[in-house]
């Protein structure tokens, strides 16, 4: 069964029943690869010409040509692959050429912002979670097995007073 929703977040995967197989990916937005498209398009006959008919110093415009062609491209591949994946086991942070992968055993908290959402790690570290965003959290906590836990509640199990 997969499921997705409004908020933005990619397709959940797994069964409603079953955390054990859930995922969460979070990516960007698919407007980043419309707009890398279209500047591919606009670049196109400027980088073509840079190649073939090389008007400045030859080699350097053969090779600003093909930067200009691989630029849009490699802004549709980061918008691609860039993220965050949440399973029962940790948090994945991908970039375009890194991934980090965090064992729930060591995140503490996570706090948000304007900035979006971080997780606060137990060394008192914070990676920041892009494009994660608040209103994803409940789903993240879940999809992990952890509680819902507000700062200065007391933890489980533990007694007030």
């Amino acid at each position: 069964m997969t499921s997705s929703d409004a908020s933005g977040a990619a397709p959940i995967s797994g069964s409603r029943g079953s955390t054990r197989s859930r995922r969460l990916r979070v990516r960007r937005s698919a407007a980043i690869t419309g707009a890398a498209f279209v500047a591919w398009l606009t670049v196109a006959p400027l980088s073509l010409a840079l190649i073939v008919e090389q008007p400045l110093w030859g080699p350097f415009s053969a090779a600003l040509g093909v930067a200009l062609l691989f630029a849009p491209v490699t802004v549709s591949v980061w918008a691609w692959r860039s993220g965050v994946d949440v399973t029962r086991e940790g948090i994945a942070v991908r970039g375009l050429f890194t991934s980090r992968t965090i064992a729930w055993k060591h995140i503490d908290g996570f706090a948000t912002g304007d900035e979006g959402v971080a997780a606060i790690l137990d060394d008192q570290s914070q990676v920041r979670l892009a494009p994660l965003r608040p209103e994803n959290l409940p789903q993240v906590l879940e999809i992990g097995g952890q509680e819902v836990r507000r700062e200065g509640e007391p933890a489980p199990g533990t007694a007030e007073g």
